[in-house]
């Protein structure tokens, strides 16, 4: 049921998507036959136990499955243009598996961060008895933050997740991110980088490993021009833009 939902999104991806992966024609999209085969293949999960799965390919299913939602539901967002202005978009119950039902906020926080709090949020996002914990994948990664598809212009390309190839997958889906979002001021005082960190900065470190995770994906001569200030760097966050990215 795995390789059906990925089949789908890949369907979903090369028709109406640019070739970037950051930009859908949603309105053909919505009344498609690819949405509803997306459709389908999402409502086919009840009863699908990705924990039968190895560890890499139950990440790279988590990640299919709220791209899925994501874009299933997107009509939602047709109604205000943006995403976070979309009331409940994160936080209704959207995805049904193995018998029970995730929010995107579930899936994100709950599973992929480890149950972590959401961004200016104290509290983890499920309760230590919950026993959607099962579902959670072994292996933690932060660069899932760029593999997660928002449908709003600041979001990461919409990419298929591929349990033999997510580790290549997930540094391709950092890398790309990180090149359409970060910018370096001449003299290297300043790097701005993308709001993601400023909400998220213990998923890496904190901000020296937000600058380490950044340098480590930036050529040799911007890493050269960063090592020469000793430290002297000053971390700028990009404003997140949740407009709709229509294409």
């Amino acid at each position: 049921m795995h390789e059906q939902l990925a089949s789908a999104l890949e369907s979903v991806r090369a028709a109406y998507f640019d070739a970037s992966g950051t930009a859908c024609d949603y309105a053909s999209f919505a009344a498609s036959r690819e949405h509803g085969h997306l459709a389908a293949s999402l409502g086919s999960l009840l009863e699908f136990d990705p924990r039968k799965l190895r560890i890499p390919a139950q990440t790279a299913f988590w990640l299919n499955a709220y791209n899925a939602c994501v874009l299933r539901d997107a009509r939602e967002i047709e109604l205000t243009g943006n995403t976070l202005e979309t009331e409940g978009f994160f936080d209704r119950q959207r995805a049904r598996v193995g018998g029970h039902t995730f929010s995107l906020d579930d899936i994100e926080h709950g599973l992929l961060r480890g149950n972590a709090a959401k961004y200016a949020r104290m509290r983890a996002q499920m309760k230590k008895s919950d026993p959607r914990l099962a579902f959670m994948p072994l292996a933690y990664d932060e660069r899932m933050h760029f593999a997660m598809y928002t449908a709003c212009r600041s979001s990461p390309a919409l990419r298929v997740f591929d349990g033999e190839r997510i580790e290549a997958q997930l540094e391709e889906a950092a890398l790309d991110y990180l090149g359409r979002s970060v910018r370096v001021g001449k003299d290297g005082a300043l790097v701005v980088v993308p709001k993601i960190f400023q909400w998220y900065p213990d998923d890496f470190g904190g901000e020296r490993g937000v600058l380490e995770f950044v340098l480590a994906r930036q050529d040799d001569a911007t890493v050269d021009l960063i090592d020469r200030r000793r430290g002297r760097v000053k971390l700028q966050y990009a404003e997140f833009d949740w407009t709709l990215n229509r294409r």
